[in-house]
């Protein structure tokens, strides 16, 4: 007749087994007490920011009208670029672009920086529907001065490049 194992042996069995996995794993786990909230580089002699993110200055009304006025700034952009498109030519693609914008509070008032960032595209000659990537990005910069919620627009849109980080890639390879 075979014996079965009662609850003694059972316990002695897993504490044996608990003993050999707990030293195993009980340094296996390390605890950071310290963030290095920088900015990188050593140096001091700049002072660091705490506590939350300052508050937009811009109301859920003035960044609507925002919106509405860099769609309404940027058709003329965006038809030179669909032109470029059906043509064949290098354009950028600003109906994907990725909307933006960075208010500041300067001694003149609250002016606000918008940005509309989009990949460069080359559009094929042969079939002007479909285009590849060049890999680069531009952005299409507005500045406003705010009044309540009406936005004036400082100076012209201009085209920015944007760092993509290929060149920091290519350059860490070699």
């Amino acid at each position: 007749m075979t014996r079965k194992p009662g609850i003694y042996l059972t316990s002695i069995i897993a504490l044996m087994l608990a003993g050999f996995l707990i030293p195993a794993s009980a340094h296996a786990i390390e605890v950071k007490k310290e963030l290095n909230m920088g900015g990188g580089g050593g140096g001091g002699g700049g002072q660091m920011m705490q506590g939350p993110a300052p508050k937009n200055p811009l109301s859920p009304a003035q960044q609507k009208a925002l919106q509405e006025q860099v769609a309404n700034d940027s058709e003329q952009s965006m038809d030179e670029e669909s032109e470029k498109k059906s043509s064949g030519q290098t354009y950028v693609d600003l109906e994907h672009a990725a909307y933006s914008y960075l208010p500041s509070n300067k001694s003149g008032g609250l002016t606000v920086q918008a940005k509309l960032t989009a990949p460069e595209m080359k559009a094929r000659k042969s079939d002007p529907t479909k285009s590849s990537p060049t890999g680069k990005k531009k952005a299409l910069v507005f500045s406003y001065k705010v009044d309540g919620s009406k936005f004036t627009a400082t100076e012209p849109p201009k085209w920015e490049d944007v760092d993509t980080g290929d060149k920091d890639k290519a350059a860490a390879k070699k």
